[in-house]
């Protein structure tokens, strides 16, 4: 009785680890317009994330460096896609932070941030 029940446990992780990958998958980020971390000589104009997949956008957000929000002049788009571009407003020097939150066909709200400086003069 007690090896059946080890037995079975054996095969229900197995089971776990198989399909674990397709259960669990999210869309991870590819490649960003401005890197993390990133000292830029001139604001930028836009921001552009690209994704492995598709992929909903359900939030997008700038702050400065004080976390004050700046807002975009950007909708939330309704479909999935596997890149988002989302127009930036004119920048002063100074650090900021946009932030974005996706969610992927399972469901699951992955979130995402760049850190960045525009250079002064």
């Amino acid at each position: 009785m007690k090896r059946n029940r080890i037995t079975a446990a054996a095969i229900a992780a197995i089971a776990v680890l198989a399909i674990s990958p397709a259960a669990f998958a999210h869309t991870h980020v590819h490649k960003t317009s401005i890197a993390d971390n990133a000292r830029l000589a001139a604001p930028p104009t836009s921001f552009t994330v690209e994704f492995e997949g598709k992929t909903g956008l359900a939030k997008a957000a700038l702050t400065d460096a004080s976390g004050k929000a700046i807002p975009l002049a950007y909708k939330l788009p309704t479909g999935m896609a596997a890149s988002f571009t989302i127009p930036l407003p004119a920048l002063p020097a100074g650090k900021y932070t946009l932030s974005w939150r996706t969610i992927g066909s399972d469901g699951h709200a992955v979130p995402g941030v760049v850190h960045f400086t525009v250079a002064g003069g």
